[in-house]
C-alpha cells in the first residue's frame, strides 16, 4: 500500500501550534496566572471559538489521514457552526475596537491596523466557504481549508513575533503577511511531489497577499477611512452584545 502523504497533517499541527503559542502571551498565559483583565463574554467566546477551530483542524486532518472519512464529514458539518461563531464574534470585536479607535484622542492599534486585521477575517470566511463548496473535490477542499486557516492565524503570529522583538510598528503587518509562508510551504510541497502547483494555492496566495496589503496600505486613504467608518458602525450597533 502506498504511504499516505503527511504534509497536510503536519501543516495543520504547525498552524495550531503557531496559534496557541501566539495567544499564550496575551490570553492563555495571563488567564492561567490570573492577571487577564476583565472583558466581556464576547471576547472570551471569540477567543475560545478560534481555540476550538485550531484544535479541530489537525483532528480533521488526522481523520482523513487514517481514512475515517465519515467521521471527518460529520465534524465538517459541525464546523460550520464554529466557523460562523468565529466570524460573527470576530466582526463584533473588530467593530468595537474600531469604534473605540474612532473616538479616541490618541492613536490606537486598530486605528493603524484594524482594516488589515479585518482582511484576515474576510479571507478566513471566504476560503472556508470555498472549501465547503468544493468539499467533493478533495484537492481543492484541503488546500482551501489550509489557506483559510493560515489567514486566520494573523493575530496569533504577530503576537508571537511581538513576544520576541517587542511592540514595534512593523510587527503587525509583517506578522500577518508571514502567515502566507504556510501557503508557500504548500506550494513547495506540491512542486516537489508533482512538479506542478495546484491552482488553489496560487489563488490563495495571490488573494491573501493582495487583500492583506490592501487592508494595510489603504488605511490612511479615503477608501480606508470609509472601511474604518463602516466597521465602527458595526461596533456601535453590536456594542450591546459586547
Amino acid at each position: 500500500m502506498k504511504e499516505r502523504d503527511t504534509h497536510y497533517l503536519w501543516t495543520t499541527i504547525a498552524l495550531a501550534l503557531a496559534t496557541f503559542s501566539g495567544f499564550w502571551f496575551t490570553y492563555f498565559g495571563p488567564r492561567v496566572a490570573g492577571t487577564y483583565p476583565t472583558v466581556s463574554a464576547a471576547v472570551h467566546v471569540h477567543g475560545w471559538s478560534f481555540f476550538g477551530w485550531y484544535l479541530l483542524l489537525p483532528l480533521q486532518a488526522a481523520f482523513m489521514h487514517t481514512r475515517r472519512v465519515q467521521l471527518h464529514r460529520t465534524l465538517g458539518w459541525a464546523s460550520v457552526a464554529l466557523a460562523s461563531l468565529m466570524v460573527a464574534t470576530g466582526l463584533l470585536v473588530i467593530g468595537v475596537q474600531m469604534q473605540i479607535a474612532a473616538s479616541s484622542a490618541e492613536p490606537t492599534f486598530f486605528a493603524f491596523f484594524g482594516p488589515m486585521v479585518f482582511s484576515t477575517l474576510v479571507l478566513f470566511a471566504g476560503f472556508y466557504g470555498a472549501a465547503l463548496w468544493l468539499r467533493r473535490s478533495g484537492a481543492y477542499h484541503k488546500r482551501f481549508m489550509l489557506v483559510a486557516s493560515a489567514a486566520g492565524t494573523g493575530a496569533a503570529v504577530f503576537r508571537l513575533m511581538s513576544a520576541f522583538v517587542g511592540q514595534v510598528m512593523w510587527v503587525a503587518p509583517v506578522g500577518i503577511l508571514a502567515t502566507n509562508l504556510f501557503i508557500v510551504w504548500g506550494i513547495v510541497h506540491d512542486y516537489r511531489r508533482d512538479q506542478r502547483v495546484h491552482p488553489a494555492y496560487v489563488v490563495g496566495l495571490v488573494a491573501c497577499v493582495t487583500l492583506e496589503l490592501a487592508g494595510w496600505l489603504l488605511t490612511p486613504t479615503p477608501v480606508g477611512a470609509a472601511l474604518a467608518s463602516a466597521l465602527a458602525w458595526v461596533g456601535r450597533v453590536g456594542a450591546v452584545l459586547y
